[in-house]
């Protein structure tokens, strides 16, 4: 089998939580190459931890003949001008959620991504999860009647391993609580809800002046069919709060699914375990393997720049919503669904 040789550009907190424990999970199939960060701090961690060359200008990265592919996992406003060279390039891509900081970079993205026939993985939780997946295909199957509703919540405190004014903390530059954590379950529900958003309704408020940004968020998702999503995410827990709150549901015709540590299954005649048939294992190494699964034999991605620009057109009708006041649902803009 062949082994990949991989270019990180981006080396902070999801490449030290996310990618690098996956891929220590896949070492024959995986190498990592080189490595860059505009902080040269966590270029150097990430170079002393996995043995990679260290690089001081990313632009190596794109003239490395044996590079395979680029895990790009920067701030999403600082993405686009990395995939066009990658593209440029012929490098397969492992791009973080969400895809863009806006929807033209995310058009820019997928159109390079497109035209250049790259293989391009967006790691969402479901697309990272095999039983989040196979729960995901049931429900937008039927198995447990038509999907009606998906409900979001997560409740708790700022970010609490980064500090305060950290862009992730920047609504300017993250987007928002919505746009950086939720985007995961707003991901799932287009999945198992099998359909498309058509309009959103955005209402959020800074309550503590804590961060720059809302931190308090409500977004409502209106789906072809009828289906609608619910996605709430709250930073406003007072400080040394140590409760947090998180649950996701999803309404069906025949049973409510409770998502948590274990998936849960209600009807009216009892409680069940949802037993996936495919085990869970390292999310980020099952990413790698799809993207290697892809390039060698054009498997499907669990998901591509097309998840991920779907996810960035209901982001931006959110902003757009939010901009009017979040009064009136704002629909997604015209664009081709079918790409």
């Amino acid at each position: 089998m062949k082994r990949y040789e991989l270019a990180v550009i981006g080396c902070g907190k999801i490449w030290e939580i996310g990618h690098w424990p996956g891929l220590k999970e896949i070492p024959d199939r995986v190498h990592v190459r080189c490595v860059y960060d505009a902080d040269e701090a966590a270029a150097r961690r990430a170079a002393d931890e996995t043995g990679a060359a260290l690089l001081d200008d990313p632009d190596r990265i794109f003239d490395d003949g044996a590079v395979d592919m680029v895990c790009i996992a920067t701030p999403p406003y600082a993405r686009v001008e990395y995939v066009r060279k990658a593209c440029s390039a012929g490098k397969h891509l492992m791009l973080e959620k969400p895809m863009a900081r806006t929807i033209d970079q995310a058009i820019d993205i997928y159109n390079n991504v497109r035209e250049s026939g790259v293989k391009c993985f967006i790691p969402f939780m479901r697309a990272c999860s095999s039983p989040r997946r196979e729960l995901a295909e049931k429900i937008s199957s039927g198995t447990f009647g038509e999907p009606l509703v998906f409900v979001h919540t997560n409740l708790g405190m700022p970010y609490t391993w980064i500090p305060l004014d950290h862009w992730m903390h920047d609504q300017s530059l993250s987007g928002g609580p919505i746009f950086d954590y939720s985007i995961h379950f707003i991901e799932m529900a287009r999945a198992a809800l099998g359909a498309e958003a058509e309009a959103v309704l955005y209402r959020g408020a800074a309550t503590t002046g804590r961060v720059k940004s809302d931190d308090h968020a409500g977004l409502t998702v209106d789906y072809a069919g009828g289906a609608f999503g619910q996605f709430t995410k709250s930073w406003c827990f007072p400080p040394g709060c140590d409760y947090g709150h998180s649950a996701d549901h999803i309404v069906c015709r025949d049973a409510v699914i409770e998502m948590g540590k274990e998936v849960l299954i209600h009807t009216p005649g009892g409680v069940s375990e949802f037993k996936p048939s495919r085990p869970g294992g390292n999310g980020r190494a099952e990413a790698f393997g799809n993207l290697i699964a892809a390039i060698e034999n054009d498997e499907p991605l669990y998901a591509s720049e097309l998840n991920g620009l779907r996810t960035n057109e209901i982001l931006d009708a959110m902003e757009r919503s939010g901009a009017s006041g979040g009064k009136e649902p704002v629909a997604l803009h015209d664009r081709d669904r079918t790409a």
